[in-house]
């Protein structure tokens, strides 16, 4: 398991470009940091080279719009590997979004909380699937990335 979780810390820390026409106008990175808590209380993030069942991560995903106007429509999504779970109430970006989840791979996402019918004891009863349950998160920027604009989506995630 501890190899499997490197591998995956590995790739998620391996930065990408999206490429249009041949230029770096968007650039995203995406780093993972382990979350470190002092005697009070004090979170330090280093970055993370291997991580051990109830490590709590961070993940950074940046993105950079190198061009010189703003850049609309964008949808930054981020995953949740298996033998790790999404810690509730962690995702951050300064830039104003619409957060979303997904329960099923990544294939559809919806808003928080997640809700679905059973039935139970022969009657339909709505249930709410927790945090844990999430594989993938996404922002939808409400607003343009600026010319030369960098923004940060961060969540945290905890090892099983």
């Amino acid at each position: 398991m501890k190899n499997l979780l490197l591998i995956v810390i590995g790739c998620l820390m391996m930065s990408f470009s999206v490429y249009a026409e041949d230029d770096n106008l968007l650039v995203s990175k995406m780093d993972a940091y382990i979350v470190e808590v002092n005697k009070k209380g004090e979170e330090k993030l280093v970055k993370a080279e291997n991580a051990v069942p109830k490590d709590k991560i961070e993940y950074k995903l940046t993105y950079t719009n190198n061009s010189e106007k703003p850049l609309n429509g964008l949808i930054i999504t981020g995953p949740i590997p298996e033998n790790t779970f999404y810690i509730a109430n962690t995702s951050s970006t300064k830039i104003k979004s619409n957060f979303l989840v997904s329960i099923d791979g990544g294939k559809t996402f919806e808003k928080e909380p997640v809700k679905r019918e059973i039935m139970k004891d022969g009657k339909k009863v709505e249930v709410i699937i927790p945090p844990e349950k999430y594989t993938a998160v996404r922002w939808i920027p409400l607003t343009a990335i600026n010319a030369k604009e960098k923004q940060v989506f961060a969540y945290r995630i905890e090892v099983k």
